[in-house]
């Protein structure tokens, strides 16, 4: 299992726009082969930045399946005109 933590700073003012697409574009993440569990989460201290929990099979399940699919495309044309700067991720284990 692979933890990917993606940290989404969006513009000032559209949080609850953000929030509404994330919703939208949800199921094209949490529905893909090898998504376990997807979360989103907004940060408490800056309430412009969002954090999303998504549980992988394995990395490549990620990279070389979502990454690189349709459902990618559309999951980032839903939620690319909110963000702040270039979406900031990391890949998780448990050792």
């Amino acid at each position: 299992m692979v933890t990917e933590l993606a940290t989404f700073r969006v513009r000032a003012g559209q949080e609850d726009a953000f929030y509404r697409s994330y919703l939208a574009a949800r199921p094209h993440l949490a529905q893909f082969p090898g998504c376990e569990s997807a979360t989103i989460y907004r940060v408490y201290e800056t309430p412009s930045t969002f954090v999303l929990c998504a549980e992988w099979r394995t990395l490549e399940d990620h990279l070389e399946g979502f990454r690189t699919s349709d459902a990618y495309a559309e999951w980032r044309k839903l939620l690319s005109p909110f963000f702040d700067g270039d979406p900031s991720v990391v890949h998780l284990v448990n050792p």
